[in-house]
């Protein structure tokens, strides 16, 4: 079946310095990564496929003048970060879905070792909430979700971060 919709990528940026950083947030998220040292690197979703113009991400320093638009939000900044951590089903977000709950579990695992053993990225990425699909209080009940935050990259201000929703369907074809 050819299809002729789809989402080819999303672009995000990193901060200055901190490319093998992203790298490895990629990586923690079940991503391969491709770096071939130009202005970019890619992310691939699917870890069994190497196709560049699909199912990626790329991600990039983020330009001096985002940074200073960036600095001069101050304080605000904490503000939409605990509003993100109280609601992050309500965020502006992407969502990354992956084949085996085992999968799903490993990642919030190593998400979660992550954010408390790892000097890098303490602080830096944490696991927002874990959503099963049985659960009483189940977001869906077609899929198991639990929402990551990170401020290694991020679409939009790197300040606010980016949250990416980490999805196991337990039915795998769409319907």
């Amino acid at each position: 079946m050819d299809v002729d919709r789809r989402l080819t990528h999303v672009e995000l940026l990193h901060a200055p310095g901190e490319r093998a950083l992203a790298t490895r947030v990629f990586e923690l998220l079940g991503c391969r990564v491709s770096d071939s040292g130009g202005h970019w690197f890619t992310a691939f979703i699917d870890t069994n496929l190497r196709d560049y113009a699909n199912n990626s991400f790329y991600a990039s320093e983020a330009p001096a003048e985002q940074l200073a638009i960036e600095a001069a939000m101050g304080d605000l900044v904490e503000g939409w970060v605990e509003m993100v951590r109280a609601a992050p089903q309500k965020s502006p977000h992407f969502g990354l879905r992956v084949g085996t709950i085992e999968e799903h579990r490993a990642i919030i695992e190593n998400i979660r070792d992550a954010s408390t053993n790892d000097d890098d990225l303490r602080g830096r990425i944490e696991v927002l909430g874990v959503f099963p699909h049985d659960a009483p209080d189940a977001i869906a009940t077609n899929m198991d979700q639990a929402f990551i935050w990170t401020n290694v990259f991020a679409s939009g201000p790197l300040r606010l971060g980016q949250v990416i929703e980490l999805q196991w369907h337990l039915n795998r074809e769409p319907a």
